[in-house]
């Protein structure tokens, strides 16, 4: 019995850290809009910081609530601006069912200055994790970021 007690707590505490049932709503739909981007600052070749903000509206029939959020860039070789490095936000925003809501966030860049690319859109991907009374709900999403200010 005194050799079970450890076998015990190590799996009570790998079962409190996963992240429960897959709950199946219908997705929400997320919008990424730049506010802040490379043209607001006058095109910098360096370091700035970029705002941007999440649109979230739940289309289901139970509250959720944005926990976390993963987002890069994925430019190929172009783009006016890189983030660096990829960032980890942490949220408690809470969409009621049938609504929608938005966060504001600021990210680290990397311009490119005023050259070729300042114009060329940012590609950004990202996961959007959420939590439910019934479970999570994770959503990978890819999106463009026009830099004429669209």
């Amino acid at each position: 019995m005194r050799h079970l007690l450890p076998l015990m707590l190590v799996l009570a505490a790998c079962s409190s850290m996963s992240p429960g049932t897959k709950v199946n709503i219908p997705e929400p739909e997320l919008q990424i809009v730049q506010l802040v981007g490379p043209g607001e600052q006058t095109f910098p070749d360096d370091n700035f910081e970029g705002k941007y903000q999440l649109q979230i509206a739940n289309r289901s029939d139970i509250p959720i609530t944005l926990v976390k959020l993963e987002i890069r860039t994925s430019n190929p070789a172009g783009g006016a601006y890189t983030l660096r490095p990829p960032f980890t936000y942490f949220f408690n925003r809470t969409i009621a069912p049938k609504s929608m809501d938005t966060v504001d966030f600021w990210a680290r860049a990397v311009g490119y200055g005023h050259s070729m690319r300042e114009t060329e859109p940012v590609t950004v991907r990202g996961v959007a994790y959420y939590q439910t009374p019934r479970g999570y709900y994770n959503q990978p999403f890819v999106r463009e970021l026009s830099q004429y200010g669209e």
